[in-house]
Formats: structure tokens, sequence, C-alpha cells
């Protein structure tokens, strides 16, 4: 039997040597893709290397005006000193040792010319400069360092000026039934000082004066409220000042105080009442010792132009250390009306003599002022 041609597979070869040609082609075909591929990436990569980097260009900057300076201030004009003709400064860098010229006054008020102040001699006044102090027996018109505030108040009135109901009526003269409807006021009011109420319950002058020693010759009683520029508003009895603060005393040691009042003076030093130097009546519970009473009576004190019988009181012994701040309260008072005095000395244990109490140095401004007021002055100025 006869095979056929594709039986006898003669094709094979044939188809063998088609699909290798085709397997070939595909490679050659894949081969030149790649090639391709990875040139055009290079030339790609290549350009990206030596091609400059672009820049970004920002927007415009927008220009906005520069506001104007402000306008300069207006000119100032400079203070001109007062054209009235003034007394011979009494100013200088150390007033302890500068000689004063006597100084005229009226009635213990004086008006002390110092352009930009006092020097050491008055001391600061707020750091401002000012052209003038008023000094008075009650005080200066300005706080000065040391300086206690002083309040005169009108007893006879209450806060709103109008008269307390059941004073005693005035028949002529003097009112001395005042004496003891003013007792108890001035005892309870003694016992702490509680000066809040005397403002709630009585009239008190405008302005304060600041003191810091406490001189005021026997005279006429209506020197108080003319101090106080109150003149003409507060009559000149059952009136009374109040005076508190502190003050750093200059020496340790122990002390005690001599004074007078006509009608009431009381003194309390970290709050102890050490004086109640007062001349008739029964204004605080402090205890005259028996022992100062009868010296004081064998020694008769009596100074600034009061009577015999007005004789300096010598007050408790008291502590005092230099540079720790001391309170002191003082008050001084007169009732019935017609003449007032005052006056506080002060004595150190186991040193001879008396001198003028005061919160501060003395300045020669001071002294000046003092030994106008009254000649027994200059004998406790040291």
């Amino acid at each position: 039997m006869t095979t056929p041609h594709n039986a006898n597979r003669l094709g094979d070869p044939l188809r063998s040597k088609k699909k290798r040609g085709a397997v070939f082609m595909v490679i050659a075909i894949s081969v030149i893709v790649h090639v391709l591929g990875l040139g055009v990436f290079g030339i790609i990569k290549i350009v990206e290397t030596i091609a400059p980097k672009a820049e970004f260009e920002a927007p415009p900057l927008e220009v906005i005006d520069t506001p104007p300076p402000p306008p300069p201030p207006p000119p100032t004009t400079k203070r001109t000193q007062r054209s009235m003709p003034r007394p011979q400064p009494l100013v200088a860098q150390n007033p302890q040792n500068m000689d004063v010229p006597m100084i005229e006054m009226k009635d213990s008020d004086l008006a002390l010319s110092g352009g930009r102040g006092f020097g050491g001699g008055l001391g600061e006044l707020g750091g401002g400069a000012v052209d003038a102090v008023r000094l008075t027996s009650f005080g200066f018109d300005r706080a000065l360092e040391g300086t206690l505030t002083g309040t005169l108040f009108d007893f006879k009135n209450d806060e709103n000026g109008k008269p307390i109901k059941g004073m005693p009526a005035k028949k002529s003269g003097t009112n001395m039934a005042l004496i003891p409807y003013f007792e108890p006021i001035v005892r309870k009011y003694s016992s702490n000082m509680d000066v809040d109420k005397f403002l709630r319950d009585y009239t008190k002058a405008d302005a304060n004066l600041y003191a810091s020693y406490f001189i005021i010759p026997f005279q006429s009683a209506s020197i108080a409220p003319r101090s106080f520029g109150a003149e003409g508003k507060i009559e000149p009895s059952m009136i009374g000042v109040h005076y508190e603060g502190s003050y750093k005393p200059q020496k340790s040691g122990t002390f005690r105080l001599v004074g007078r009042a006509d009608d009431v003076l009381l003194v309390r030093i970290n709050g102890k009442i050490v004086l109640d130097g007062s001349v008739v009546g029964n204004y605080s519970s402090w205890n005259y010792s028996s022992t100062n009473k009868r010296k004081d009576e064998e020694d008769l004190k009596v100074f600034f132009g009061f009577k015999e019988n007005f004789y300096g009181v010598t007050g408790d012994w008291f502590n005092l250390r230099e540079g720790v701040d001391t309170e002191v309260e003082v008050f001084i008072s007169e009732v019935p009306g017609g003449h007032f005095g005052a006056y506080i000395l002060i004595e150190e244990k186991d040193v001879p003599g008396l001198q003028i109490f005061s919160t501060r140095p003395l300045s020669d401004q001071d002294k000046a002022f003092l030994r106008k007021t009254h000649r027994d002055t200059a004998k406790f100025i040291k």
C-alpha cells in the first residue's frame, strides 16, 4: 500500500524553518525596541542633566507709600518766675551750717520762697519743684519727709456743716459750759485715736497742714482757723487738730516728753498715750505719775507765754530706735474759745536739758522761724 505524502512527514523540515524565522524576528524586534527605548530614555536624562534649571520669578512687589512722620510737638513755654520781689533765698546744700537772716512774719505765719526746692533743709516736696512753702505754727502747707498730717475739726458742727443738737448755748464771753460737754467726746476718742469717727461726725477744714514740731505760743485762738485757711468759716471754739504719721528717729535711747496746751494736748507713741498735757478736764485715761507731778509743781516749767499755773507736764518714758518707723499721733484742742497755745519738748534719759520735739531734723529755716515765734525757743534749739 502506498503512504501519502503527509503521512511520510515530508513537510516537517519546512515548517520548522518557518517557526524559527518567526521567533527570530520577534526577538530582533524586541531587542530593537528595548534599545531604542533605552536610547530615548538616556537622551532625556542627558538633556535634563545639562539643561539649566528653570528660574521662578516672584510676582512684582506692590510698592506702599511710607506714611509721613508725625508733626513735631508744639513748642512749650518755659515757666517764668513771679515778677514780684522775693526775699533772700533760704537755700543751701548743707542747711545745718548756714546763717539764715531773721524772717519777718505775722501771727506765726511765714511763706518760704525756694524756687527749685530747699535742698536738704526742707526735704523733697513730692519730687517736684515749688515756688513757695507756707509755714505756720500748725505746720507746712505741703507734706515734707517726716511730717505728720494735721486735720482741723470743728466739733460744733456735723459733717454737713450743720450745728449739732444739744450744744450748750453760749451766754457771754467764752463758753465754759463746753468743757464738760467736750470731755466725753475726747476721752472716747483718746482710747484709740479713731480719727475716722471725727471725719464721719464733724466738720473739717478743707486744707491739711503738715507739722514736725509743736511750738504754738499762748495767743488768740483765731490763729488755728487762720492757719488752716478757714478763718470766717470755723469759729475758734471747740475746735481741735489731729496729727498722725510716722518718722524714723535719728538716735536710739529712752526719752520722755514735756508739754502743755490750753486746753487739750494728747500724744501717743506707737499706740500708747505717753503724755496728757491738758490744762483742765479729764480727756484721757493717762495716769500722771505722782512723782512727776510733784516735781513739775516744784520746778514750774512755764514757757511760751503760759501762766504759772499752766506749768509743763512731764510724760512717761518710752524707747526709740534709730531708723525704725515710729508711729506718732498728737491731738491739740481749744474748747471754750479765747486764747490757745501748745508745745511739746523732749528729754533724753541721763542727758540734762530739754529740746524741741521734732519728727525731722530742724533746718536753719525751721530754727529761724521758731526763734521768731517766741523768745523761749532759743533755749531749746540745739
